[in-house]
């Protein structure tokens, strides 16, 4: 059987605004939990994450970063494996075996605008949410800060 070539297939889901105004001021330590992701009928296989914080000081921070948890359903999204909103006490946090992916953030000697990317990120073939934890040291600014996604796959390179 001979080799076939794959490459990238467009985006399925076009570059979308998922977390916004619930991430405006959220606390250090605390999370935010999205809206649930339908991957069932595309049953895309990857995801590309984009984080844009507004104007942020994290000079006086060691290792600021940003957590985000996959929270699956596996039964059409009656039920979510774990996750609750806004919570902050360590036992109300998801697990390790939880975390999709983090960002680490840039310390600077200010503020400034953070934007941080994660691409090709394997994702499930059914219902998800995403759950977002400011683990920064300081509380995100008051407003402009948002979480964006972009789902896709692999395909077959033919003649």
């Amino acid at each position: 059987m001979a080799d076939v070539p794959m490459k990238w297939a467009a985006p399925t889901v076009a570059y979308t605004s998922y977390l916004a105004a619930t991430l405006n001021s959220l606390a250090n330590n605390t999370v935010d939990l999205g809206a649930e992701i339908n991957n069932e009928s595309n049953l895309c296989t990857f995801m590309d994450l984009e984080l844009y914080l507004a104007s942020l000081d994290l000079s006086a921070q060691t290792s600021p970063n940003v957590v985000i948890y996959l929270i699956e359903s596996i039964d059409g999204g009656t039920h979510f494996d774990t996750g609750e909103d806004s919570v902050s006490a360590e036992t109300d946090v998801p697990p390790a075996d939880k975390i999709l992916t983090q960002f680490g953030l840039r310390v600077n000697t200010g503020a400034e605008e953070k934007h941080a990317i994660k691409s090709v990120i394997p994702i499930p073939p059914g219902r998800f949410k995403l759950l977002l934890r400011n683990k920064t040291g300081v509380a995100f600014a008051a407003a402009n800060n948002t979480l964006y996604y972009r789902t896709y796959n692999l395909k077959a390179v033919t003649a």
